[in-house]
């Protein structure tokens, strides 16, 4: 089991797309690269070797699902950064 690590009230995470080339699967929705992402939630990282996966919305506040078997993006797509609320 992973868990999930969601953002404090406090703290918007935001995730910019730096890779977007299609995976070895046939995905039904796709990030662009370039563009910026809202993070819902991530997890953990599984071993010191790899990266974590991370859960995106869209510009609606729905999360972006590449296929019914995969809830999400893995981080090194990304570049991943954070701003403090006041």
């Amino acid at each position: 089991m992973v868990n999930l690590i969601f953002p404090p009230k406090y703290m918007a995470v935001y995730a910019q797309c730096i890779d977007d080339s299609l995976p070895a699967f046939e995905p039904q929705e796709w990030i662009q690269e370039g563009r910026i992402y809202q993070v819902k939630h991530y997890t953990e990282a599984l071993n010191n070797s790899e990266g974590f996966a991370v859960t995106i919305l869209d510009a609606d506040g729905e999360e972006i699902h590449p296929s019914p078997s995969h809830w999400s993006f893995a981080s090194d797509r990304f570049e991943i950064f954070s701003i403090c609320l006041n």
